[in-house]
């Protein structure tokens, strides 16, 4: 049940986002909003849970988004891949250390689509502009992240933990 809540969460805010992003003048305040949903997911739910929202969210992405075909539905499921790798090693205890996850996975994310575009064209084309966003978007995702655990932990307080 937590998990198609977290899901459902994940693809509205993802839907949010496109509809918003086209009227923000500024590039650097797009947060990544898909990420933190998949990384609270597999840290606090577990590997099946997190599976099923890695692949929901990033088939929403591919979906929403202009970039090659596959391409983001990939990272995402790697940034899944690594989450479950470090799940057991690092420990998020508060809002804080899931906002520098986040980031870390927006950093990662891209430089993972810009090596996929690499390998699949052969050019850098467009490498400076992923660059130069890179460290901005992780940074706004971070800040976002913080409120996203704010509201999935009052979600879990208000309605998803009564007995």
């Amino acid at each position: 049940m937590k998990t198609l809540v977290y899901i459902i969460l994940g693809i509205v805010l993802l839907v949010i986002e496109a509809v918003i992003s086209p009227h923000i003048s500024l590039d650097v305040l797009k947060p990544e909003l898909g990420m933190p949903i998949v990384l609270y997911v597999t840290f606090f739910l577990g590997a099946r849970s997190g599976l099923a929202a890695a692949v929901c969210i990033g088939l929403v992405e591919e979906s929403l988004s202009g970039a090659p075909g596959g391409s983001l539905l990939f990272t995402t499921m790697f940034i899944y891949l690594i989450a479950m790798a470090m799940r057991r090693k690092f420990f998020v205890d508060s809002k804080y250390s899931f906002a520098y996850l986040s980031s870390a996975s927006v950093v990662v994310q891209s430089l993972l689509f810009l090596a996929l575009t690499f390998f699949a064209r052969g050019e850098a084309r467009g490498a400076l502009n992923i660059l130069f966003y890179t460290i901005p978007n992780a940074i706004v995702t971070g800040f976002a992240s913080i409120l996203l655990f704010s509201l999935i932990e009052q979600l879990n307080e208000t309605f998803l933990e009564r007995n």
